[in-house]
């Protein structure tokens, strides 16, 4: 562990002690050096487990969406292969009819396409197996043939609705357009030309504590719909019943992993030589023009009020949040980026205190490092 950030020592340990979660992670990277970085608490309460490391592998829940999908979408938009403004129509031909014609990948990145927030898939695929699990390429066709016959609750592009299914769009449209599986297209073009070994997916014929030789898993929760206590095994049900590897979540990673992706973004907002052009970068950090949205284009930014990033990360910011309570925000400007990744659903969802300590965690990092002038 580096010396680092006191301030975060004692602001993690309290977390801890308070069961704010179980163990986490946290770790800052400031012009690309590691200025801190810490590991608390415990791996599982039930079963007891030993300590968090820093190597620690953590469920990176809907980071997935911009470590993974948004990513690729980077990559096949610098490319040429992804056009931000086409109808998802134009790919994805059965998504036509009752509004599903106004959709664009954009609207989908944005979160503005007024699909439904979430759905619960999983449960009509469970149902059709009649007590018997269905085969991952099975299961994945039922829910595909569900998502497509979704259908905007809201007029396309007038409102941000923050959803699931956007992202489960965008899977599609990068599977079929590449040809390959999700997870592939991350290895492929991602991960695999950065180095980064750090992140990557488990699908579920290999899911478990050992399903990496050398690997250690945080765990999540209590699953009353699986019976178990989930380890090394993705948490979001619709990922699971597709086999582990979904747009929205299925990504599984170290906080060493996700600060090597955002460091690169970083390079690319920069202008540096970068796996990211510039434009691309800064397109997609841009904030939507929506009425009232703080996305961008996958990312979120900070809100005015309120923010999970505190109230001292720059308006310029970028991040997302991951419901099993991981959190990435970067501020490009002063490469600055801080990951926290907590296993705050173990062993029950219903534990939300995370919602008041992420934001103080981020106020009193960037106070110790920039001092009143980062308000």
């Amino acid at each position: 562990m580096s010396g680092g950030l006191r301030c975060i020592r004692e602001l993690m340990d309290r977390a801890v002690a308070e069961k704010i979660f179980p163990g986490g992670v946290v770790r800052v990277e400031q012009e690309g050096r590691v200025v801190h970085e810490s590991a608390h608490g415990r791996l599982s309460l039930r079963p007891p487990r030993g300590p968090v490391a820093p190597d620690t592998v953590f469920d990176l829940a809907s980071l997935t969406k911009v470590l993974c999908t948004a990513s690729i979408c980077m990559r096949h938009f610098q490319a040429g292969r992804l056009d931000l403004e086409a109808p998802v129509r134009s790919m994805l031909p059965e998504f036509s009819g009752r509004g599903r014609e106004r959709v664009t990948v954009r609207m989908l990145l944005e979160h503005s396409s007024g699909l439904a927030a979430w759905r619960a898939y999983y449960q009509e695929i469970a149902a059709a197996g009649r007590g018997a699990l269905l085969a991952p390429a099975r299961a994945r066709r039922m829910l595909q043939c569900m998502l497509l016959a979704e259908a905007p609750e809201a007029e396309p592009g007038s409102r941000a609705l923050y959803s699931d299914l956007n992202f489960l769009l965008l899977q599609l449209i990068l599977e079929r357009t590449s040809r390959r599986p999700l997870d592939r297209i991350f290895r492929d073009e991602v991960a695999g030309p950065l180095g980064i070994a750090d992140l990557f997916f488990v699908p579920r014929s290999r899911a478990g504590a050992r399903s990496r030789a050398g690997r250690t898993f945080a765990a999540t929760e209590d699953c009353p719909w699986r019976r178990r206590t989930l380890v090394g095994e993705v948490h979001d049900d619709n990922a699971w019943i597709m086999g582990g590897v979904a747009g929205h979540a299925g990504l599984f990673g170290t906080g060493a992993g996700v600060a090597a992706l955002a460091r690169e973004w970083i390079r690319g907002w920069r202008g540096e030589r970068a796996l990211f052009a510039r434009e691309t970068v800064r397109r997609f950090f841009a904030r939507s023009r929506v009425a009232g949205s703080t996305r961008a284009l996958g990312f979120d930014t900070p809100s005015e009020q309120g923010s999970q990033a505190g109230s001292r990360m720059p308006r310029t910011a970028v991040g997302h949040l991951g419901f099993t309570g991981t959190s990435m925000w970067l501020s490009p400007e002063r490469a600055l980026c801080v990951v926290l990744l907590t296993n705050r659903v173990h062993p029950s969802r219903e534990n939300e205190q995370i919602k008041k300590f992420r934001p103080a965690l981020h106020d009193a990092i960037l106070e110790e490092l920039y001092g009143e002038s980062a308000t």
